[in-house]
């Protein structure tokens, strides 16, 4: 059986099952190294035996390569890790902060694509958002805080929380 699925397919999804979806995926590579994820433009063929998905690069699970691996804020939607709507505030460093009279920019949470749009950009990473509001380059995993469970949470946090689950 082969079936094949765009990016337009998978926004086009409800939540809940391109989360399940996206989350079988994860499971069926960690555990079974021979399935086939395949980028494909056409229809599907009909000689076909293998599953294949065309998913956009932040989808696809990406082998371990510790640290350095790189994952999206996407990924930890897809996971159920965030949800849409969760509120965002990214961390100022120290001299903006001491410009501006305040310590984060608060106006921001997550969209339904899992993404964070700031001043009508959408970011899908984390550092490109912080090193925006900043002005200069900063780490976002460090940065940027969700509020989860009605506590502010480091995304490092959640982030290790999806390398947790990716990896069982």
């Amino acid at each position: 059986m082969n079936i094949n699925l765009t990016e337009e397919d998978l926004s086009q999804m409800p939540s809940a099952l391109r989360t399940q979806l996206l989350h079988w995926q994860m499971t069926k590579m960690s555990s079974i190294r021979q399935t086939s994820f395949q980028r494909y433009s056409s229809k599907p063929k009909e000689s076909a035996k293998q599953l294949s998905l065309v998913l956009k690069p932040e989808y696809q699970a990406h082998e371990s390569e510790g640290n350095n691996t790189r994952i999206t804020l996407t990924q930890l939607y897809d996971a159920g890790i965030t949800k849409q709507g969760m509120p965002i505030r990214v961390r100022l460093k120290r001299d903006c902060a001491k410009e501006l009279c305040r310590s984060y920019i608060n106006s921001m949470e997550i969209s339904g694509r899992g993404t964070i749009i700031f001043q009508g950009q959408e970011f899908d990473l984390p550092s490109p958002l912080a090193t925006e509001v900043n002005g200069s380059s900063v780490g976002g995993w460090e940065y940027i805080e969700i509020k989860k469970d009605a506590q502010w949470v480091r995304l490092e946090e959640l982030r290790q929380i999806f390398k947790q689950t990716s990896a069982s």
